[in-house]
């Protein structure tokens, strides 16, 4: 079939196809860019034709580089004539000629971004951390609040405390999840039933403690220190790594809401 198509036909598919084709000769110099090429970027064939790739504008190297092919999508900043572009790209060499095939897959980045962000938005609303189980963090300031509702009623103490994890990010997933559970265990096993302690953020624990004074608090971070350091951990974690920890604790006052309680917290903390 092929062979009974002219080269101007041939010539006139490769122009129109829906997938952007630019060639390049054996020393790297653009030779050719198509119509879908020329509309995707928004350039004319004259402005990258007959240049070499290494003298490319930077934001276009990674369409033409073999580097860009294993790292997930090119992404093309905005300017003033297009919008921000996502590329997949590919390459075939043919006789001394290298084919540079891009795709545009904006709309499926965009997708996945909007699922990402559906999928953290349910995870929220769930109110419990997928990896410990705990609380999550809009549990914990929800409970938060309705216990300072709960002291600024009655004047009872009520105290928090920041668990910062300082070098998680030594571990892999696998590895940060295997900590994070052991870590829950031993802070549920050492809270009272009163109390609720659950994941602030991916590397913070919060511990909620209800008739509990800022005293009370320092005594309980030199238990747990003791205790994380005695801490048996996963086979899965390197052999020589030792948790390194950061607390913040504040006590609730009068006029004190939750944003400035936890603030008070994350000044100790810092």
């Amino acid at each position: 079939m092929l062979k009974e198509m002219s080269n101007s036909d041939l010539g006139q598919i490769l122009q129109t196809c829906p997938v952007g084709l630019a060639l390049s000769d054996e020393q790297q110099k653009i030779t050719w860019v198509n119509e879908t090429f020329e509309n995707y970027l928004g350039i004319s064939a004259s402005e990258i034709s007959g240049q070499n790739i290494n003298d490319l504008p930077e934001i276009l190297k990674p369409l033409f580089t073999s580097s860009s092919l294993s790292s997930g999508a090119v992404h093309i900043p905005a300017n003033s004539i297009r919008d921000e572009q996502w590329y997949m790209c590919n390459q075939a060499q043919l006789n001394g000629t290298t084919a540079h095939y891009i795709t545009d897959v904006g709309p499926l980045h965009l997708l996945m971004q909007e699922r990402e962000l559906l999928r953290e938005e349910l995870r929220e609303a769930l109110a419990i951390d997928e990896i410990t189980g705990m609380p999550n963090k809009v549990a914990l300031l929800k409970n938060l609040e309705s216990q300072i509702s709960r002291s600024r009623r009655y004047n009872n103490p009520l105290s928090i405390i920041i668990l910062r994890l300082n070098n998680i990010e030594q571990l892999n997933d696998a590895q940060t999840a295997s900590l994070f559970i052991s870590i829950s265990h031993l802070l549920n096993d050492q809270v009272r039933w009163a109390d609720i302690v659950g994941k602030l953020s991916h590397s913070d624990f919060l511990l909620v403690l209800p008739e509990t004074s800022v005293e009370a608090c320092k005594n309980l971070t030199d238990n747990l220190t003791q205790h994380l350091n005695n801490l048996t951990l996963s086979e899965e974690l390197p052999a020589d790594y030792k948790i390194t920890t950061s607390f913040g604790y504040a006590e609730w006052a009068k006029g004190d809401d939750l944003t400035l309680l936890m603030k008070k917290a994350r000044d100790v903390l810092n």
